[in-house]
């Protein structure tokens, strides 16, 4: 098969697309032919080497966590999935930048019957990050109030929807450009973070989910009712600012689930969550499609800069 390939730590130029042999399933895994597979910033920080301590690559080493494609192999210990379905899922230990991978089921679910697989492969990881932040970590009930910082990302922009859904005033912090969109998802106040101090004009709220991290998170503490919600994304929290204002503080790591992904397609199938799909390359140029997230850190939106999908057709 082909595949993406890393073979020494460093930039994006290391890559290389080459063929490699297929997987063979375990008898408790399937094997799916990829269609579509997402661009993750993860996924290039792990290969630049800077996050080698705690993430150590076994290389050569295939990126690519969110994906979306059809079962070609079933193994004899598995249930609840067929030769020929159509499914989308998450492997954090990367894989998905290639034709074949081998998964267990548990990491995936049948993927969301309105969607193309390009559009799905750039759902698992946002949306299902968002799932946990909010209804996990933060326990974000109706009636709540929500801040959440960077909302016009990809984790954001679900993460806005579900905190909507869910009946929690949510507040939003993104650049000025983003204030329709995030509106539009759902956020109540928007806040450009580029102009306001959000201290100045947030009251204490009751959780507060950082998408940004640094200076953000450590000037969030204090806005937080005691007993709320301090969930990050992007850093380790302090458990010392977290005793000091009696709140609790998570620093969130996406466990991806057959349940999660299965509620998030029918949410979708419903017409109840939008998605954030960006541009698009082929899996050849993955090479030019890292350069073009690096471009632009925020991956937020407008759909050029929303999740970058690599076509496996």
């Amino acid at each position: 098969m082909n595949a993406i390939v890393l073979s020494n730590y460093g930039p994006a130029e290391n890559l290389r697309f080459q063929e490699i042999p297929t997987p063979t399933p375990a008898a408790t895994d399937v094997l799916i032919h990829i269609q579509a597979s997402a661009v993750n910033k993860l996924d290039i920080l792990k290969a630049s080497g800077a996050m080698q301590a705690v993430f150590p690559l076994p290389l050569p080493w295939i990126p690519g966590i969110d994906f979306a494609g059809v079962i070609e192999a079933v193994g004899a210990q598995v249930q609840g999935f067929s030769v020929g379905d159509e499914v989308y899922g998450a492997s954090l230990l990367g894989g998905a930048n290639a034709e074949y991978i081998a998964m267990n089921p548990q990491f995936i679910a049948h993927k969301p019957r309105t969607l193309t697989f390009i559009e799905a492969a750039s759902v698992p990881v946002a949306a299902e990050t968002a799932w946990q932040v909010i209804f996990q970590d933060a326990q974000l009930e109706s009636g709540q109030t929500v801040l959440i910082h960077g909302g016009a990302g990809a984790v954001g922009s679900y993460a806005i929807q579900f905190a909507h859904q869910a009946g929690a005033k949510v507040i939003v912090t993104a650049a000025a450009d983003s204030e329709d969109y995030v509106k539009s998802l759902g956020a109540d106040v928007f806040i450009d973070y580029k102009h306001e101090s959000f201290e100045s004009v947030v009251d204490p709220v009751d959780a507060v989910i950082d998408l940004v991290g640094g200076e953000v998170q450590q000037r969030s503490y204090g806005l937080i009712k005691a007993g709320g919600y301090l969930v990050s994304t992007t850093q380790p929290v302090s458990a010392d600012l977290a005793a000091k204002f009696t709140i609790q503080a998570v620093f969130a790591q996406l466990q991806p689930s057959h349940q999660g992904l299965s509620n998030i397609a029918s949410l979708i199938d419903e017409g109840k969550l939008s998605i954030n799909l960006g541009d698009v390359f082929p899996l050849a140029k993955t090479v030019e499609a890292w350069h073009a997230i690096l471009e632009n850190p925020t991956a937020s939106i407008p759909k050029k800069n929303g999740r970058i999908v690599l076509d496996h057709a």
